[in-house]
């Protein structure tokens, strides 16, 4: 407790715009997370990345790629289907970490999905995988994609 009697529970955080907001994802002024859909090509084989995040997301080129690098380096990028699972879910944890480290609670959602020889492999967290709508977005966005 301050000398007020206050109770300071949420320390305040700069947004995108340069303003202070009191929690890390805007309740009310909800304009700007919009869902990102972006297509890599992994080991030959397309891969959609989603993220629904309030931080520039520049570096998530960056970010794919090393964690790729790193899958590799370390043997559990092989030719199994578990090995392939566990590289989705790595991929998704590293991207994760990196936004939530640069401001706490700044993700609200993260989709890897990765089809390779008649199987597609995919890791949802947060909003992604538990909001109807997201999916939905989501699935409607790679869809699109893939016609163009």
């Amino acid at each position: 407790m301050t000398e007020s009697n206050e109770i300071n529970f949420v320390k305040k955080v700069d947004g995108n715009d340069g303003r202070e907001y009191s929690t890390a994802t805007r309740l009310l002024d909800k304009h700007y997370s919009p869902m990102i859909v972006r297509r890599y090509n992994l080991e030959g084989w397309p891969a959609f990345i989603s993220l629904i995040c309030d931080r520039d997301l520049s570096s998530l080129d960056d970010i794919v790629h090393q964690s790729i690098a790193e899958a590799k380096e370390s043997g559990m990028l092989k030719d199994s289907i578990q090995s392939l699972r566990n590289t989705v879910g790595y991929i998704s944890d590293k991207i994760i970490e990196y936004y939530e480290n640069q401001m706490k609670g700044c993700m609200e959602g993260c989709a890897v999905i990765w089809y390779t020889d008649k199987m597609l492999i995919s890791s949802l967290w947060g909003d992604m995988m538990v909001h109807k709508n997201c999916k939905d977005e989501l699935f409607q966005s790679i869809n699109i994609m893939v016609k163009i």
